[in-house]
């Protein structure tokens, strides 16, 4: 019974392993919308308009060079971004990342970010007030800031003007920095000869969502609000339409794999909303991301003034944790997908940044960060190595016990019970490792799929790209023989060395003592090699390295088992 209940265990993990990876691969590979926190209703006062599509011209869409022409605009340049913001609703509408490129060719063009209306995939951010009052004249869309400024840069901020002729001035003074980071302070003063009630707003918008890889990260709508990251996928949020919480501090808005779009308010104002949306029209799908502060009272000769920033860039990790610790942005490092086990992926994202940037190559840092986990996990792994030889080599002791009872199972499970206690074996320890290994292999996969530095980082051979499968076909001969290859047995050559070492460590581990789990066990190397042989090279190259790592270790301890 023992034994029978040791190799029942023994299944039953290796099932549970094998079903939680296939469960990742089929997130990974069809991911599901990402379910919000709690859920407010919109609030009865005033709301930040929706953007678009109202404006989206049904033309075809036109370049970004042309819509951008089409309106005065003034240009933005720094280091790390270039673009230009549109004084017609003060819109930061066109800007691209100068240090990323959308292929490995260096002559490719730089990731586009902000697009205008106009465009296939129109992507923005703006700022402005909203009243309750109506018929009150505000500054909207469609007005036209006045500013002897011409170029927004980081040694030189813009100041942006506009009155509406019935005792309010508006003053917009924007400053950005050498990276993604712009701040933008907005003043109304009040020249009349009464109250006004205003709701400060900032929004980002998009509409039509351009194609994009599909994996486990999510990709759409993001805040942190009322204590807790609130996430909604396209399509989570195209079917509830709305939501909205208020909060104390936080952000919003719109975020892909590598890149966002993110405003952050005044981090101790109370009663802020923040809502997510969606708005179907003959343009397309507008998702929208806003905040709206609470009501500020502008007394009769009297000023109000409120600062907001905005994130437009590269989710770069160390980037962000500084902006977070030096303008106090609530958990901003969250805007990073780290997934559950964000207490692993992001210390795991560091220790592999230290190693790319001691070796000087992010494959590199890979095999050591394995190497460094194989390390950790030396001592549970050496007593669990030792265990599982051992029932290796008593494995023909057990199958002579087999053929002496027979059919008599209870004489058969008791001797097999008082040969592991002769011989110090627990059956269920060899399987130890295996489960330590599925958080890590859930977080590694989660800094792998999203880390910038891994992005088009090349390793050696024919790997260019460690955050790509790899390219490689062995059932074309590497392109030799032109032949319609299904996409699910397309694989590369790390996904075969990786079914190779599971295959060999499998060899080496005690066989299951049933034909049918053993045939099917026996199938588990190369059905994985073909389920994760799509994932990331640079995963792959972890498993295979990890594998190779494990069977020496193996080797080594029975070698010591012989001596």
């Amino acid at each position: 019974m023992e034994q029978q209940n040791s190799m029942e265990k023994r299944n039953l993990i290796l099932a549970i392993v094998f079903s939680a990876i296939l469960l990742f691969a089929v997130d990974a590979i069809f991911p599901q919308a990402e379910v919000s926190q709690t859920v407010k209703a919109p609030e009865v006062v005033s709301s930040a308009p929706v953007a678009s599509p109202a404006e989206v011209k049904t033309s075809a869409p036109v370049s970004i060079e042309q819509a951008v022409d089409e309106n005065a605009h003034l240009t933005i340049k720094t280091p790390s971004v270039k673009g230009s913001l549109r004084l017609k609703g003060a819109r930061f509408d066109n800007l691209s990342l100068l240090k990323y490129r959308e292929t490995l060719d260096e002559n490719s063009p730089h990731i586009t970010l902000f697009s205008p209306v106009g465009t296939a995939f129109p992507f923005f951010a703006e700022f402005g007030w909203i009243s309750n009052e109506f018929g009150l004249s505000l500054p909207n869309a469609q007005t036209v800031w006045l500013t002897a400024d011409g170029e927004l840069t980081p040694e030189k901020p813009v100041t942006l003007t506009w009155d509406n002729q019935a005792g309010l001035k508006f003053i917009r003074q924007i400053s950005v920095d050498e990276n993604y980071m712009f701040t933008v302070t907005d003043r109304v003063e009040n020249y009349a000869d009464r109250a006004f009630t205003l709701f400060n707003y900032g929004l980002v918008g998009r509409t039509n969502v351009p194609p994009s890889q599909r994996g486990a990260v999510l990709e759409g709508l993001v805040a942190y609000a009322d204590g807790g990251l609130k996430e909604y996928a396209y399509d989570k949020i195209a079917k509830d339409k709305q939501v909205s919480y208020d909060t104390t501090g936080g952000w919003a808005g719109i975020t892909d794999k590598y890149w966002m779009g993110v405003l952050a308010f005044d981090q101790n104002l109370q009663n802020v909303n923040v809502r997510f949306s969606e708005n179907d029209s003959a343009e397309g799908r507008h998702f929208q991301a806003d905040y709206r502060l609470p009501p500020m009272m502008i007394q009769a000769g009297q000023a109000v003034q409120t600062t907001a920033r905005l994130f437009a860039g590269a989710k770069e990790l160390k980037l962000i944790d500084a902006y977070e610790k030096d303008l106090g942005i609530k958990r901003f490092d969250l805007t990073v997908d780290f997934g559950w086990y964000y207490f692993l992926t992001k210390p795991f994202f560091f220790i592999l940044s230290w190693f790319n940037s001691l070796l000087g190559n992010m494959g590199l840092a890979i095999l050591m960060f394995a190497f460094l986990l194989r390390l950790a996990m030396y001592p549970i792994a050496n007593k669990s190595y030792a265990n599982m030889n051992k029932m290796k080599d008593i494995q023909p002791k057990i199958d002579a016990m087999r053929e002496k009872y027979g059919d008599d199972k209870v004489a058969f499970n008791q001797a097999v019970m008082n040969l592991y206690r002769d011989e110090k074996i627990n059956p269920a320890a060899g399987c130890l490792p295996m489960l330590i290994q599925i958080p890590v292999f859930f977080s590694l996969y989660k800094v792998l799929y999203i880390s910038l530095e891994l992005r088009q980082a090349p390793f050696y051979g024919w790997i260019q790209d460690l955050s790509a499968p790899d390219p490689s076909s062995v059932f074309t001969l590497f392109g030799l023989v032109n032949w319609p290859v299904p996409d699910m047995i397309n694989i590369g050559v790390w996904p075969v060395i990786m079914g190779l070492t599971m295959w060999i460590q499998q060899q080496m581990s005690p066989k299951a003592g049933d034909k049918t789990q053993a045939a099917v066990l026996g199938l588990m190397p190369w059905f994985m090699m073909f389920l994760l042989g799509h994932l990331a090279s640079g995963l792959v190259i972890y498993w295979s390295w990890s594998n190779l790592l494990s069977i020496a270790q193996q080797k080594a301890i029975r070698r010591q088992g012989k001596k």
